[in-house]
C-alpha cells in the first residue's frame, strides 16, 4: 500500500529542517513531471518529496510553489504509485489532507510538529523572518482547525519539535512508516 505524509506546523517548528536532516542520508533526483508541480524522487523507497529545496532557501517544501498548485497536485497525486511526503503552508490545509484521506489503497499519516511560543520566537528572530502577526495568526487558526476537525484527528500525530532529541524521534517515525 503506499503512503502519503503530511507534515504540518505552525511557521518555526522545525518542518523544512526536518526534511533537510530526512534527506540528507538519500540520494534524490529533481523532477517536475506535470507543470508547476517540482519535487524531489528517491528512486530506492519510490518517495517523491513535494516542493522546492535549494541550499541557502529559508522557505522550502510546498511554500514555494504556486498558490494554484493544489488542484495539480490532487490530479497528480491520485495517478502516482509512489509514496509522497510534503510539508508546508501551501497544501498543507484541510481540503487537502481530507482528499488524500478519501483515496483508495493510500495509508495517509498526518504529522503535527509544535513548539512553545518562546522557541518559535526565537526561531523567527534567528532567520529573519518577516511574516506578520496577522498571517502567524491566521495559520495557528487554520492548523487548530485541522486538529479539532473530527473527519481528520485519527490521521495526526502530534510531536514536540523543540531539539535534535526529539527531531530525532519525528524522523523515526517518518522512516518507520515509509519502509
Amino acid at each position: 500500500m503506499r503512503k502519503i505524509i503530511a507534515v504540518g506546523g505552525v511557521p518555526g517548528t522545525g518542518k523544512t529542517t526536518l526534511f533537510r536532516k530526512f534527506m540528507e542520508s538519500l540520494e534524490w533526483e529533481k523532477i517536475e513531471p506535470v507543470k508547476m508541480l517540482p519535487m524531489l524522487f528517491n528512486k530506492e523507497h519510490n518517495l517523491y518529496i513535494l516542493g522546492k529545496y535549494e541550499d541557502g532557501e529559508v522557505f522550502a517544501g510546498t511554500d514555494r510553489l504556486s498558490m494554484a498548485v493544489q488542484p495539480i497536485a490532487q490530479e497528480w497525486i491520485k495517478n502516482v504509485d509512489g509514496n509522497v511526503l510534503f510539508e508546508g503552508d501551501r497544501i498543507f490545509n484541510q481540503s487537502f489532507l481530507e482528499f488524500a484521506t478519501s483515496l483508495n489503497s493510500v495509508e495517509v499519516d498526518v504529522v503535527y510538529l509544535k513548539a512553545p511560543q518562546s522557541i518559535l520566537e526565537q526561531r523567527y528572530a534567528d532567520r529573519g523572518s518577516d511574516q506578520s502577526e496577522t498571517f502567524l495568526k491566521g495559520r495557528a487558526t487554520k492548523y487548530n482547525n485541522i486538529l479539532s476537525s473530527f473527519d481528520l484527528m485519527s490521521y495526526i500525530t502530534e510531536f514536540n519539535n523543540t531539539n535534535l532529541e526529539e527531531q530525532a524521534k519525528v524522523l523515526e517515525f517518518l522512516n518507520k512508516k515509509l519502509k
